[in-house]
């Protein structure tokens, strides 16, 4: 299934939660059994994300530059690499934490997922 890119409402029917409490709920006890599987670096990509997740609790579509963008101002420009969070983001997937859907611009190509 190919998502058109687009503004954070869209994606809503994705979000499997009532509100941003219940959201940060299941967030803690995802940390609190899986958090040793995560790098240093790894959760501060994570952590980070999950702020881009409040608008629809659960739901993001920041690009990966924004949210680096964000950390990196966030710690005084000693953020983590586009690797790095691109690690985090495939084991997070593999521990079934979030599910990536890919979404795609007007003309085709690819965009943020």
């Amino acid at each position: 299934m190919n998502l058109k890119s687009g503004r954070v409402e869209q994606f809503e029917q994705f979000s499997q939660f009532k509100d941003l409490q219940e959201f940060n709920a299941h967030l803690e006890k995802w940390l609190s059994v899986h958090k040793d599987k995560f790098s240093k670096g790894e959760l501060a990509g994570l952590k980070r994300l999950v702020r881009f997740a409040a608008k629809i609790p659960g739901v993001s579509n920041a690009k990966i530059g924004t949210v680096l963008k964000a950390i990196h101002e966030e710690y005084n420009g000693n953020g983590i690499s586009r690797s790095t969070f691109k690690r985090m983001i495939a084991k997070a997937a593999e521990i079934g934490i979030f599910t990536v859907h890919e979404t795609e611009r007007k003309n085709g190509s690819q965009s943020s997922n």
